[in-house]
């Protein structure tokens, strides 16, 4: 049975979260705005333009965001893996089973981020948004899915947008470096060691 691999970036094969709150805090300044909370942060690293968005900035939130993207890459020293980012993705890689990281951000910085990092190797894809569209409309990986065309989908994130994404895609939902009752899901693991721990049981 073919099988593909749908990673997320933030917060789960990278710690961006410093440079994500750093980001947000510049636009907020910007706009003469209260600071970001850590709650409005969570948001935004884990639902494509929720609610931080809508209620922060209303009708100028693509000024708002187009900002944001800017500002971040300021921010990018801030940006590290996570302790076996490298070691999850070489394991699946020598499994010889493809692996895509789809994610929420801007495409280009995403590129950017991946290139700057040396993972670009690891993935038959790299997605980002161009616009509104984005985890967890099925829509948005529908280009990935028609040319690899896999029996069976494992995405991997820590967000509401991957697990729902998962169930829109009928495909097995892994949870990680996030512990949420509330969201969908078939395994719960507090790292990637634990991640490889469960695709050594599902997918090798």
């Amino acid at each position: 049975m073919s099988l593909l691999i749908i990673w997320d970036w933030d917060n789960t094969l990278m710690n961006t979260k410093p440079a994500v709150t750093a980001g947000l805090q510049d636009v907020v300044a910007y706009f003469g705005q209260a600071p970001v909370t850590e709650k409005e942060v969570v948001n935004v690293m884990t639902h494509h333009r929720g609610a931080f968005w809508q209620n922060r900035f209303g009708e100028k939130i693509v000024t708002a965001i187009d900002y944001y993207v800017l500002k971040y890459q300021e921010h990018l020293d801030l940006v590290c893996p996570f302790e076996k980012t490298t070691a999850v993705l070489k394991a699946v890689q020598e499994k010889h089973i493809p692996q895509v990281l789809v994610s929420n951000k801007n495409h280009e910085s995403l590129l950017k981020e991946v290139a700057r990092h040396k993972l670009s190797s690891y993935f038959a894809a790299v997605l980002g948004t161009k616009d509104f569209l984005g985890k967890p409309d099925p829509e948005f990986v529908q280009p990935i899915l028609k040319k690899i065309r896999p029996e069976k989908i494992i995405v991997i994130g820590d967000g509401q947008s991957d697990m729902d994404l998962a169930r829109n895609l009928n495909a097995t939902a892994i949870l990680v470096h996030r512990d949420n009752a509330d969201l969908h899901r078939d395994y719960t693991c507090a790292d990637l060691g634990a991640v490889l721990n469960v695709l050594e049981k599902i997918a090798f």
